[in-house]
């Protein structure tokens, strides 16, 4: 009887243990249709004449020969797959200006966690 006593405690603590996993990650876990926030790395809030501005840099920055588009040899294969959603001509070229298009349209999302081309 001793015995049985053991491992029905012994039973009964694990399985309190795994309902207080079990809520734990329950509470932690994103809530359905939750939007995921920034991680920050752009260092707090921007203005949109920042955020202009920084897209702007980062634009120019990736266009390697100046010409005002970026095609898939300037930017590789991995961003070209991300923002040729927005070569609105399909020239195999993107500018400035479709780049922004393409983000007020919801093409393109935000770093690493936006949307991407199905």
């Amino acid at each position: 009887m001793n015995k049985i006593s053991t491992r029905l405690s012994l039973s009964m603590s694990v399985f309190a243990i795994a309902a207080c996993v079990a809520s734990v990650a329950l509470a932690d876990a994103p809530k359905a249709g939750a939007q995921g926030q920034c991680s920050g790395e752009h260092g707090g809030q921007q203005s949109a004449a920042d955020r202009a501005q920084h897209a702007a840099e980062r634009f120019k920055k990736a266009d390697k020969n100046a010409d005002g588009f970026l095609t898939q040899a300037e930017v590789g294969d991995e961003r070209w797959t991300r923002i040729q959603v927005a070569d609105a001509n399909k020239d195999g070229k993107v500018s400035q200006a479709e780049l922004a298009q393409a983000h007020a349209d919801g093409k393109l999302g935000h770093g690493k966690h936006g949307k991407r081309p199905a």
